[in-house]
């Protein structure tokens, strides 16, 4: 029996947009597509054919046609919305009662686990273990797992004072077990995320068997610029190569893992991969160094960027310095003026953030 998958959305105010909007960040783009579109090929690579979108009801609409308009083809998509807290409850019980005795993998919608899923995914029929947790480290020390937990979970660190464990946002629940662990423990969707720690204490005390594995890396976005363009990088690691279109082949130099829209223009500019270049894009006189996504429909001129992420509709017009670690939004214009008086210019929304030189 293939496994279902359960992905989980949470709701944040966006700092980068304006103040009033509530939104999720699992709908924020890494590689020029949502995260939350990445997550679901993630389980379709693990043989996931239908899933269970758990969303807040403030941001229902907009996750839904993201979805529509994004996930792959072959995944079967329903969705459980909510209000608050005890709505969110009766949503993971209504969602684990979808599941029944079919085994499967619930998965944060707003972040992505650094290796494949599948091989997880493999003895999930075998009844091995009713819970298997993923737990990676270098993680936070608002993360680290408290020492309870690791007694629970009976794990030890190697050099505890070197490093920490936490738990990625992946789980895996043999046949039946998501069911029985809404019926054994107190399962909490707060902020539209399950408590995993909970859910593997209820396991733990019904005498359910529990799996403890390392991953090699989780990453995911709940704010923070830096946190987005790893999501980013570790994207762009997993590139596949396209070959360029030809009218990409003059006056470039293009190297590297590199996936260039066939509907974009790129003209005597330097590609050094991981890039992808999205549809409609225009690039001229640039150079677009490692780990860089550059949007449908942007224009980058006379510019030189890298390990960025250029939003779909903006444009970075000879700005006469590399632009490196930045994240630049839908529609954002940064250009260099040479208009009288001389002076830097800006127009710069809520919560944003810019550093000069």
């Amino acid at each position: 029996m293939p496994p279902i998958g359960v992905v989980l959305v949470n709701t944040v105010r966006d700092d980068r947009s304006n103040g009033a909007r509530r939104r999720t960040t699992a709908l924020e783009c890494v590689a020029n597509r949502p995260i939350i579109c990445h997550a679901l090929e993630a389980l379709t690579a693990a043989s996931v054919e239908e899933v269970a979108v758990a969303v807040p009801a403030a941001v229902a609409d907009e996750v839904q046609s993201c979805i529509e308009a994004e996930r792959p083809r072959d995944i079967e998509v329903s969705y459980v919305t909510y209000d608050d807290a005890r709505g969110a409850s009766k949503a993971m019980r209504s969602t684990a009662e979808r599941v029944g005795d079919a085994p499967c993998i619930v998965h944060f919608a707003d972040g992505l686990l650094a290796q494949p899923l599948a091989p997880f995914a493999a003895p999930l029929n075998d009844d091995s273990a009713d819970l298997l947790l993923l737990l990676h480290y270098d993680v936070s020390p608002a993360d680290r797992l408290p020492d309870a937990t690791r007694r629970l979970l009976r794990i030890a660190e190697f050099e505890p004072t070197q490093s920490s464990l936490g738990m990625a946002g992946v789980c895996l629940f043999g046949p039946g077990a998501l069911l029985r662990a809404c019926d054994g423990a107190h399962v909490d969707l707060a902020a539209g995320e399950i408590d995993l720690v909970t859910v593997a204490g209820g396991i733990a005390r019904a005498g359910g068997r529990m799996e403890v594995q390392l991953v090699r890396g989780w990453h995911r976005y709940v704010g923070q610029v830096e946190d987005l363009l790893e999501l980013n990088r570790a994207t762009l690691d997993a590139l596949t190569p396209e070959p360029p279109h030809p009218g990409c082949i003059s006056a470039n130099k293009i190297s590297g893992r590199v996936a260039i829209d066939p509907t974009a223009y790129v003209r005597s500019s330097v590609i050094l991969g991981p890039v992808i270049i999205g549809p409609r894009a225009r690039v001229a006189d640039a150079y677009i160094g490692p780990y860089t996504s550059i949007g449908p429909d942007a224009r980058v001129d006379g510019a030189e960027i890298e390990r960025s992420i250029i939003s779909s509709g903006a444009s970075i017009m000879h700005v006469g310095q590399r632009l490196a670690g930045s994240v630049v939004g839908p529609g954002a214009r940064i250009f260099r003026d040479f208009s009288l008086p001389r002076a830097i210019r800006l127009c710069v929304g809520d919560n944003s953030e810019v550093a000069l030189p």
